[in-house]
């Protein structure tokens, strides 16, 4: 499991990463073992483009304290459990509580801290969901097959169109990803630049595709038979 430790204070990081070195060594031959990188400020952390399985945080700086880092790791799109440390802050009085939010108290108690990242690794095992891995610039992203409803190639550049009416852009060709997702069965492609997630399909008629949205997709005229037949067999498997 893959852990990002960012606090302000350089002795706390360093006890925290003891002891999370401790609680690593514990299950090695287990639920395995931890690889923890520390950070001491925001921009050191959300500048890395590893997605972390877990977050823990206590950044106090008067700029930017860990709530603010945490809404900014949730924007994203990333939902890995934030475990938010409370000494000088208490971050349940922050703002709206982010979604998968744990908090523990300093000086952390090495059975709470146990507890903690036994209910982490729990819910890692029970949600994992499989996911498309996109990039822009330095920046790695991660979604779901329900977090798109279709994309769209031009050039070195895919926009990417979600159910919440938001769209993200990210680098690379259509034709790419379209070999990235051969285990989804919802994706097919519809002509040379669209991909669409059939979960989001409304109506498919003539030459084009109506999407939940509203938006109508043209469908490649030499390929229509094949992307009905596509369609067709995600319908029997999803009624």
């Amino acid at each position: 499991m893959y852990i990002a430790l960012a606090d302000s204070s350089v002795g706390d990081r360093k006890q925290m990463e003891r002891l999370l070195e401790r609680e690593s060594d514990k299950r090695v031959n287990t639920t395995g073992v931890f690889y923890i990188e520390t950070y001491g400020s925001r921009e050191a952390l959300l500048s890395s483009p590893t997605v972390y399985d877990a977050y823990f945080l206590d950044v106090t700086d008067k700029e930017s304290n860990s709530y603010d880092i945490a809404k900014a790791i949730r924007d994203k799109g990333i939902k890995s459990p934030v475990v938010f440390c409370i000494s000088t802050i208490d971050y349940h009085n922050c703002g709206e509580m982010l979604e998968n939010s744990v908090f523990i108290n300093k000086p952390i108690k090495v059975a709470e801290l146990s507890l903690v990242l036994d209910q982490i690794i729990k819910q890692k095992k029970d949600s994992r969901i499989p996911t498309i891995e996109f990039r822009v610039n330095q920046e790695t992203f991660y979604l779901s097959e329900k977090d798109i409803m279709y994309m769209q190639g031009e050039d070195y550049s895919i926009r990417i169109i979600m159910p919440d009416s938001k769209t993200r852009t990210a680098n690379g060709f259509i034709d790419n990803i379209w070999q990235n997702i051969g285990n989804f069965d919802c994706f097919f492609p519809i002509n040379n630049k669209t991909i669409v997630n059939a979960a989001y399909i409304k109506e498919m008629s003539g030459m084009s595709v109506l999407m939940t949205d509203g938006t109508r997709l043209k469908v490649n005229m030499l390929h229509k038979g094949k992307i009905s037949s596509m369609y067709d067999e995600y319908k029997k498997k999803h009624p």
